[in-house]
């Protein structure tokens, strides 16, 4: 440690000198010039610095390059060594790290210091220095293999290692080839035995290490002063040590008995009964007895059908439920696609490869998405084409867009121009200007100004409107302007609708409901029936739909209801209603929601922020932010006191308060206590799975 010190302060009045050198250039050369402009070094050089582009003179010498290659020269104009490195980069102290070529086929790393002596020879692949210590690797049958020397070539571990990292105050990461790591000292001896998934830098005396997927603390000695049973472990610029355990996860019953329990981040349950599993920045799966199915090792796991898009160290890959790899683990974007992938490389593209990761298409693409219909749609050079499942390109990507597949005819944009195709690329519909839609087999709209016609592929005019249309199978709509609909055979003939009201001069008609449709007239709504006959007059300023005998009915900006005889059965006195249902109906009266009959008794008071229906046919309510229920009748069932309420089974309801979750009865009885950070059903429906986070402490550490 004392010479360490001295090498540090040996070397800052070097750092400091070296802030008064600066380069210049003149005709494409480089020189050096000191702080009062004097020229040091004369511009006669293609670089000077480092070949990592950096610039420092560092006891009195820096680096030069002549010829494409480097070396060093001091202030002195004097060449300490020829240039004859390929690279050349200034380590801290007296190292330099170069690479030079031995042969036409061998280039080696080596050390040198900055007299241009050659301390660690010319032997590695690469050289990482660390304070006194070198990171010796070599690279063996596509493989780096590390070892440790000291500065002047000295062996402490030899390059059989799988990797080596510094973690500060003379202490190593040792990794052996089955992935597991040891403590080593500076002397290359261990400290502790291959037993550490990971371990971190030290800092404030202690290193962070991983077993499981879970933390624990060792130091410099080796010592374990924290268990690996934490989820997260922090040390503070004080010193303190901050700790969480990871999530427990209980298996409840509905009389709130515990049936098993759980360590993980998060658990997700997958349709098959077993669970996506996540514990730090891993996932994998278990099975409903937490035994492992998939190692918890991936980064990411994306079900699919019979397995899961995986993600590891990085790059994308497939696997099936028992993690047989059927795509390798080779691509940056992956999408499953039927019996296909989409499979994307950057700055290659995308391409199909099957289950056995055959690859199916000929080429790459710039884009790939799977049709409803079969086949994929493809880009190529900014143009489109089209796949079939095979991989096979039937349309060739000649074309500006691909419109639409309908059978065996495609619709595509093609310089500029519309047209359709078949699938043998031969025009059925040449290019024209107009705006094309495929229809069906048969069939296709022309766009053209205001107009739309409807043609044959064979090109005979079927029909014309200046109207929207949409398309059915056998049929085709026009929709009017006054809100009723023309339905037309693909033959341009007429069909007859349920209802066909005659009315003349009005300006909008509604849907039918329950014999009567809505009808707008000099700005004011009535009814008329099926044969257009006025039923109800025009006088009132919006109309709702008739519903159990009712239509909501408005009038100076109230609403109320009026019966099929044209009487008044509730009057307007509401700011909104909904339709009757069951006899009752919700309405709004003073900002506040409520519920009445049909007779207009309140049966709800009008004291809620919200009313909801549920799929159940019972309501939600919510007053002040809370969530309550009522039936569909309006009886409180539970008041609201809860910030979240969802019925899962059997009259059970999830509900939720101050963050937390438990389970109550549809009396509002407490069946699962108020306490677990998360809840939910399992996919048997059996038993309620709770989640409790655990809080960050202050632990000591004797």
């Amino acid at each position: 440690m004392k010479s360490l010190g001295l090498i540090v302060l040996t070397l800052f009045p070097l750092f400091a000198k070296a802030n008064g050198y600066q380069l210049f250039e003149e005709n494409g050369k480089k020189g050096i010039k000191n702080e009062q402009g004097q020229v040091i070094i004369p511009p006669s050089f293609e670089a000077l610095g480092w070949s990592d582009g950096s610039f420092s003179v560092i006891g009195n010498v820096t680096g030069y390059r002549l010829a494409h290659y480097w070396g060093i020269i001091n202030l002195k104009k004097e060449f300490v060594t020829k240039a004859e490195y390929e690279t050349l980069v200034y380590a801290g102290g007296d190292n330099i790290i170069a690479r030079k070529k031995l042969s036409p086929v061998a280039v080696k790393v080596g050390t040198l210091n900055l007299q241009g002596e050659n301390k660690i020879p010319f032997a590695y692949d690469g050289i990482q220095i660390s304070g006194l210590r070198a990171i010796v690797f070599n690279l063996v049958k596509g493989k780096f293999w590390y070892g440790l020397t000291d500065l002047q070539n000295n062996v402490l571990l030899p390059v059989s290692f799988k990797n080596i990292f510094s973690l500060g105050t003379l202490r190593f990461a040792v990794q052996n080839p089955q992935n597991k790591m040891a403590l080593y000292n500076e002397q290359g001896r261990a400290v502790t035995d291959f037993s550490i998934d990971s371990i971190s830098s030290f800092y404030k005396g202690y290193a962070i290490i991983y077993e499981n997927l879970l933390q624990g603390l060792m130091d410099r000695e080796g010592q374990v002063k924290l268990k690996p049973i934490y989820q997260s472990i922090k040390i503070n610029d004080e010193g303190k040590i901050v700790v969480r355990l990871p999530s427990e996860w209980v298996w409840l019953t509905p009389k709130n008995e515990i049936v098993k329990k759980f360590m993980a981040d998060n658990l997700q349950p997958l349709a098959n009964g077993h669970q996506l599993v996540t514990r730090g920045d891993k996932i994998g799966v278990v099975d409903q007895d937490f035994k492992i199915v998939i190692p918890i090792r991936y980064q990411k796991l994306q079900p699919i059908a019979n397995g899961f898009i995986a993600t590891k160290n990085g790059k994308l890959g497939a696997i099936t439920s028992h993690e047989k790899v059927i795509v390798p683990f080779t691509y940056d974007r992956l999408n499953a696609a039927g019996n296909l992938f989409e499979a994307f490389t950057t700055s290659i593209g995308w391409q199909l490869v099957d289950e056995n990761n055959m690859v199916m298409t000929d080429k790459y693409y710039q884009s790939i998405s799977k049709l409803r219909e079969e086949g994929f749609l493809v880009t190529h050079r900014n143009y489109a084409g089209w796949l079939d499942n095979t991989g096979k390109e039937v349309v060739h990507c000649v074309y500006d867009s691909i419109i639409s597949i309908k059978d065996n005819l495609v619709s595509v944009k093609f310089r500029g121009q519309y047209g359709i195709i078949d699938k043998n690329e031969r025009w059925v519909v040449p290019p024209q200007v107009y705006p094309i839609q495929l229809i069906n087999s048969t069939h296709y709209l022309v766009k053209q100004s205001e107009q739309s016609f409807l043609k044959t592929i064979e090109g005979q005019i079927i029909y014309f409107t200046p109207n929207k249309t949409s398309f059915e199978k056998n049929y085709w709509l026009e929709h009017l302007p006054n809100g009723s609909d023309r339905k037309i055979s693909y033959q341009g003939i007429a069909l007859p609708s349920a209802i066909q009201p005659q009315t003349e001069n009005v300006q909008y008609v509604f849907k039918e409901s329950e014999g009567f449709r809505g009808v707008q007239k000099d700005g004011k709504f009535g009814f008329v029936d099926a044969k257009g006959k006025l039923r109800i007059a025009n006088r009132y300023d919006s109309i709702g739909d008739f519903h159990e005998g009712l239509a909501a009915i408005k009038l100076i900006g109230k609403w109320g209801f009026l019966n099929a005889q044209d009487k008044i059965a509730i009057h307007p006195n509401y700011e909104w209603v909904d339709l009757f249902r069951g006899g009752v109906c919700m309405a709004k009266q003073r900002g506040k929601f409520g519920m009445i009959d049909a007779s207009g008794k309140p049966i709800l008071e009008f004291r809620y922020d919200a009313i909801n229906r549920l799929p159940n046919g019972g309501l939600e309510i919510i007053a002040n932010q809370k969530k309550g229920r009522a039936s569909a009748e309006g009886k409180i069932e539970i008041e609201p006191r809860f910030d979240y309420l969802r019925e899962v089974e059997n009259g059970r309801l999830i509900a939720s308060q101050e963050g937390l979750f438990g389970v109550i009865s549809m009396e509002g009885l407490s069946l699962i206590p108020i306490q677990y950070h998360g809840l939910h059903l399992d996919n048997s429906g059996k038993f309620f799975i709770g989640m409790i986070n655990e809080k960050m402490k202050e632990v000591s550490i004797d």
